[in-house]
């Protein structure tokens, strides 16, 4: 798999949040990148194209459905939080939950299951860059006593 400028940025990002630039630890943010990409590549290569054809891509939502019982029964086991695989998920089924509120689906929707490349979309974005821009602006700010 091949190492983006945006997935980079992205790694940089989790590992500062709350950090000025000077104490960033970039040998920890390394790490932590290959330790993602390790992950990711992990799952690409336990997902066989008779895997992918086997297992549904849909799930059709009923009346008491939660997301995280979703996720346990019909989402392989990745080695991704949970809280990030429901935020992939709502970013991918924007129709399913109103106000993109993992907590409220709406009954007999068809919610499109997350597939790896899925994944990667919802997690190497040009937000991660944004964020990282954000942070960089508030740091110029002037600071009184």
């Amino acid at each position: 798999m091949k190492i983006n400028a945006y997935a980079m940025l992205f790694a940089f990002h989790l590992m500062i949040m709350g950090n000025s630039y000077a104490e960033m630890d970039y040998e920890a943010a390394e790490k932590a990148l290959n330790t993602l990409f390790s992950d990711i590549a992990s799952i690409e290569m336990n997902t066989t194209n008779s895997e992918k054809r086997s297992k549904p891509s849909h799930y059709k939502i009923q009346y008491g459905d939660t997301l995280d019982q979703i996720i346990i029964d019909h989402v392989e086991n990745m080695p991704i939080k949970r809280d990030t695989l429901k935020r992939c998920i709502v970013h991918a089924n924007p129709n399913v939950f109103n106000r993109k509120n993992p907590n409220w689906m709406y009954s007999g929707r068809k919610l499109k299951l997350p597939t790896v490349e899925d994944l990667n979309k919802c997690i190497f974005t040009d937000s991660a860059i944004e964020e990282m821009q954000e942070k960089r602006n508030k740091d110029d700010w002037i600071h009184h006593p």
